[in-house]
C-alpha cells in the first residue's frame, strides 16, 4: 500500500493537488438553472398540536422576514416553527417543481401546499421513497395557484437546531445536483472510514496510542457527519441512529472532540514543548467528554445542556488547541506542523459553522460542503504524519541500536557487538569459522611521542587499510584499546593465514607512521579455527594466546594456534 510521505515536493503537490480538487467540488454551488427566487419568513409556533394547520391571518403578524439566498437558522421551541415562501415574482410558476431544503437538521418537517396533501419527511426517515439526498430534503411539487403561499412546519426538537437554507428548483435541476451531491459525500465519507481503519490496523500492530486516537477521531467525525447529513439514514439504512439521531450526533462529536484533542497533543508532543498545556488540553477534552455523558443521561434536563454545551465548547476548544498547535511549532515540534496543515482548515470551517447557530456568516451556505472536504483532506494529511512520525521512530531506533554496537572512533563493530556475532556463529555450526585477533604494535610508543590525536588517527588508518583487504562478509570490530578482531565465517584455518598475510604485507605498505621521528607501524596477528563444539570463551583464548606469540616472537607476523585442545588464557 502506497502511503503518502511528504518529504519531497511532489508529494506537497500532491497533497495541494488533492486539497484544491476536493474543495472545488465542495464548494460548486447547487445548481440553479431554473431557479425561483423566494421570499421568507418565519415564526415560532403559537401553540403545539397533533395535527398542526398553518397559522391564520392574526398569528401572521409574528413573521419574521429572512433572506432566502443565504442560510436561515430556525429555532425549534417546544411547540415547533413555521415557515412561509412566497414567490418573489408574485405568482408560482406553472409545470413540476422541487422544494429544497438544504441542511435541514434533524426532525419532522411537513409540508402545506395550497390544492396538495401535506407531505412529510425528516433526515432520519428510513423510508425508502423518501426523496432527499444527504443533507437535503426535497418536497415535490405540481400546478402551484397564484400567490398562495408555502407552509412548512419544523415540529418541535429540543436538542439540536440548524441553519437552512430553501430553494425551488426544476426536477431535473435538482436530480443533477442530487446526484452530484451524494457522490462527493460517499467519496469523503470512504475516506474518512479507509483512513480510520488504517490508524486502527497500525495502532494495533505497532501498538501506538496516537494511530488509536486518530482512529477514534476520524471514524467519529465521519459518523457526526453521516448523521448531520442523514447519510446514515440514506443510503445506509442505520436503523440504530434513526431511534434516536440527535442523540448520536451529540456522542460522535463530543468523542470526535476530545479525541482529536487528546490526538492532538501525543502527536505533536505538546507536553514535551509546552510543559503548562497538559491542564488545558485536559480541560479542554474534559468538556467534550462532559457532552458525551450528558447526551447519554436518562433524563431531559441534562440532554438539554449537552446539546446546549456544545457549540460554545467547540468555540472554545478549537482557537485554543490551535494557539497550543502554532506554539509547539514556533518551539521546534515538527509534527505540530503537519497537525496545523491537515487540521487548521477543518477546525476553522468548523468554528463558522457552529458560529451561524449563532445568526452569524449565514451567506456562507458552502461551509458543510467545505468542512466536509477538509475533513478528507485532514484524514490523509495526518495518516501521512503519523507514517512519516512512525518512519523516522524507526531510523531513530535504528540508529540508536548503531549506535550501541560501532565504535565511535573507527566505525568499526564494538566489543560487545562483535562477542554477539561470534556466538551467534558459533551456535549455528554452518561451516568453517576462524578468528583473527589483529594488535598493532608499539602504539603506547606512538601515543607517548606524537600524542593521543596521532594514535587515534593510527588507528583509524588501520581499520581502513584492513577493509580493503576483507570481504563484505567478514567482520572486523575494535575488541579493546589498540586490538581488533577479524570474524571469517567460511573461511578453514590455512585461508584465514592468508588473509592475514594480506594484512600484514598491506599494513607495511602503507606505513602507518604520524611521525618522521618512528618507523612505519606494522600489526602482530593471531589466527585460530573454531571447532565442533568449542565455547566462545575457549576460541578466543586460544586466538589471543596466537597473537601474544607473535608478539613474543619480533611482532609483524602471523601465529597460528596449532592446539584447539589447550584450555583458554586465565586472568
Amino acid at each position: 500500500m502506497f502511503i503518502l510521505m511528504p518529504h519531497s515536493n511532489s508529494s506537497w503537490i500532491f497533497l495541494g493537488v488533492l486539497m484544491a480538487l476536493g474543495l472545488l467540488c465542495a464548494l460548486a454551488p447547487p445548481a440553479r438553472a431554473t431557479q425561483v427566487i423566494l421570499r421568507g419568513a418565519w415564526m415560532m409556533a403559537p401553540a403545539r398540536s397533533i395535527a398542526p394547520q398553518p397559522p391564520d391571518a392574526v398569528a401572521t403578524q409574528a413573521l419574521r422576514v429572512f433572506d432566502t439566498h443565504g442560510l436561515v437558522h430556525l429555532p425549534r421551541g417546544s411547540h415547533g416553527t413555521w415557515v412561509r415562501l412566497l414567490p418573489a415574482a408574485g405568482t408560482w410558476p406553472a409545470g413540476q417543481w422541487m422544494l429544497v431544503i438544504d441542511q435541514p437538521g434533524l426532525g419532522v418537517v411537513d409540508l402545506h401546499a395550497p390544492g396538495q396533501a401535506p407531505q412529510r419527511q425528516a433526515l432520519e426517515d428510513l423510508d425508502q421513497g423518501a426523496l432527499h439526498t444527504p443533507g437535503q430534503l426535497a418536497f415535490r411539487l405540481e400546478n402551484l395557484r397564484g400567490d398562495a403561499p408555502l407552509w412548512l412546519f419544523f415540529q418541535p426538537n429540543p436538542w439540536l437546531g440548524s441553519s437552512m437554507h430553501f430553494a425551488l428548483r426544476t426536477p431535473q435541476a435538482w436530480a443533477q445536483q442530487a446526484n452530484g451531491w451524494l457522490a462527493f459525500v460517499s467519496s469523503a465519507l470512504t475516506v474518512l472510514v479507509v483512513m480510520s481503519l488504517m490508524g486502527l490496523w497500525f495502532g494495533m500492530l505497532l501498538r501506538d496510542r496516537a494511530y488509536l486516537l486518530y482512529a477514534v477521531y476520524v471514524l467519529a467525525y465521519a459518523l457526526l457527519s453521516a448523521v448531520s447529513m442523514g447519510y446514515a439514514f440514506h443510503p445506509l439504512q442505520l436503523g440504530w441512529v434513526a431511534r434516536d439521531p440527535a442523540m448520536v450526533a451529540r456522542v460522535a462529536g463530543g468523542i470526535a472532540g476530545a479525541a482529536s484533542i487528546l490526538f492532538a497533543a501525543r502527536f505533536a508532543d505538546l507536553y514535551r514543548h509546552l510543559p503548562w498545556s497538559r491542564r488545558l488540553v485536559q480541560v479542554l477534552a474534559g468538556l467534550f467528554i462532559a457532552i458525551v455523558l450528558l447526551s447519554l443521561a436518562p433524563w431531559a434536563a441534562p440532554r438539554a445542556l449537552g446539546g446546549w454545551l456544545q457549540n460554545p465548547v467547540v468555540v472554545l476548544a478549537g482557537p485554543s488547541v490551535l494557539i497550543l498547535l502554532i506554539l509547539a511549532w514556533s518551539r521546534g515540534s515538527r509534527y505540530a506542523g503537519f497537525f496545523l496543515l491537515g487540521w487548521s482548515p477543518l477546525v476553522v470551517l468548523t468554528v463558522c459553522d457552529s458560529l451561524q447557530s449563532f445568526d452569524l456568516l449565514q451567506s456562507w451556505m458552502w461551509l458543510q460542503r467545505a468542512s466536509l472536504a477538509a475533513a478528507a483532506f485532514e484524514a490523509l494529511v495526518l495518516i501521512a504524519g503519523l507514517a512519516d512520525r512512525t518512519l523516522a521512530a524507526r531510523r531513530d531506533h535504528r540508529q540508536a541500536l548503531h549506535r550501541a554496537e560501532v565504535d565511535a572512533l573507527t566505525g568499526t563493530l564494538n566489543r560487545g557487538a562483535l562477542l554477539t556475532h561470534l556466538q551467534e556463529m558459533l551456535e549455528l555450526e554452518s561451516g568453517p569459522l576462524s578468528v583473527l585477533f589483529v594488535d598493532l604494535d608499539h602504539f603506547k610508543r606512538l601515543n607517548d611521542h606524537a600524542g593521543h590525536q596521532a594514535g587515534d588517527q593510527a588507528l583509524v588508518a588501520l581499520v581502513r587499510t584492513m577493509r580493503l583487504e576483507l570481504r563484505e562478509d567478514d567482520l572486523l570490530g575494535r575488541y579493546g584499546g589498540e586490538e581488533f578482531m577479524v570474524l571469517l565465517p567460511g573461511q578453514s584455518l590455512s585461508q584465514a593465514l592468508g588473509v592475514a598475510e594480506r594484512l600484514l604485507q598491506a599494513v607495511r605498505l602503507r606505513r602507518l607512521a604520524t611521525s618522521v621521528d618512528l618507523p612505519g607501524l606494522t600489526v602482530s596477528i593471531g589466527a585460530a579455527e573454531a571447532q565442533p563444539g568449542e565455547s566462545l570463551p575457549r576460541l578466543l583464548g586460544r586466538a589471543d594466546q596466537a597473537m601474544y606469540a607473535a608478539k613474543h616472537n619480533g611482532r609483524d607476523q602471523v601465529q597460528a594456534d596449532p592446539l584447539p585442545q589447550r584450555q583458554p588464557l586465565q586472568g
